[in-house]
């Protein structure tokens, strides 16, 4: 088989584009590609349409939640204390109870550590009346008094 534009040469391959057989002196190769020098130009001019007619994409992603997930322990809650029952069990440790408004709250090793130590020798309870007094003093959840 013989070149398209030299018949007294031998071929050395094909044109991608038009598919006629060429000697090493008419192809160029392009990514590994043979095409014939006639064919190159519109084979170029076929990837340019072919990049300008594709659409442009345009990302614009943002995030504008907010995790607002309090929940503590992974949402497992117990049932919300009484803020008054509280205070009452807490006044108990004034009379020789303490410790047992913080077991009643799910604090159960500090209520014994008040128990044994009277309040932490009447301080801790101290402490713990004007906390539920003044709504800071939270159950084992970390949940307010209600």
């Amino acid at each position: 088989m013989n070149c398209t534009n030299h018949p007294e040469t031998e071929a050395q391959g094909m044109c991608a584009y038009c598919g006629k057989p060429f000697c090493k002196d008419c192809l160029v190769e392009v990514k590994g590609r043979m095409y014939c020098k006639e064919d190159l130009g519109n084979v170029l001019d076929e990837a340019k349409q072919s990049a300008s007619s594709q659409p442009t994409i345009q990302i614009t992603n943002s995030n504008e939640s907010t995790n607002t997930n309090m929940n503590a322990n992974s949402g497992m809650y117990g049932p919300r204390k009484s803020k008054m029952t509280a205070l009452i069990l807490c006044l108990l440790g004034f009379i020789g109870f303490s410790g047992i408004h913080r077991m009643y709250v799910g604090k159960v090793g500090s209520g014994v550590i008040y128990f044994f130590t009277g309040g932490l020798c009447v301080i801790g309870t101290i402490i713990d009346l004007i906390s539920i007094l003044s709504g800071g003093f939270r159950d084992s959840y970390g949940q307010p008094l209600v």
